[in-house]
């Protein structure tokens, strides 16, 4: 089993375990990426919460579940037009004999339920980019 598809996995028993009784402003997407790049830093699927209310927000992957195994916070704003933007870094991310330190940007265009995202790969020029479209998972949260 690679290290995507473990990842893969391990969100759809995150979602299947994330707790119930979510406050009314809290939503959580499950996304299907398509990467434009197949160097492995955008994952096929993304899954978030956001909680608007509190301006928080929970993201995990396939690298955030490599790396930390649970939901990560990251950074929300609400932007113009009904679109959210979070913002994220995993650090130490092990490939071979390398190691790699990622800032990711995922907008998220709530009328179209479509996602893009962006993975900046510290110390190198190429941008890694996807895009795919979002399920609104009810009554789930990634939030404890």
């Amino acid at each position: 089993m690679t290290r995507k598809t473990k990842g893969l996995a391990a969100l759809a028993g995150l979602i299947g375990l994330a707790g119930t009784g979510v406050a009314a402003e809290v939503a959580t997407y499950d996304c299907a990426v398509t990467s434009l790049e197949g160097r492995g830093f955008v994952s096929d699927r993304v899954v978030f919460s956001i909680d608007p209310a509190q301006n928080r927000a929970k993201v995990i992957d396939g690298t955030v579940y490599y790396v930390h195994k649970e939901p990560i916070d990251a950074v929300l704003n609400k932007e113009n037009g009904g679109r959210y933007r979070l913002k994220w870094q995993v650090k130490n991310i092990k490939s071979g004999s390398n190691s790699f330190n990622v800032d990711y940007t995922l907008t998220f265009r709530q009328s179209q339920s479509a996602v893009s995202i962006r993975a900046n790969v510290k110390g190198f020029d190429n941008r890694p980019t996807g895009s795919g479209s979002c399920k609104l998972v009810q009554g789930q949260t990634l939030f404890n």
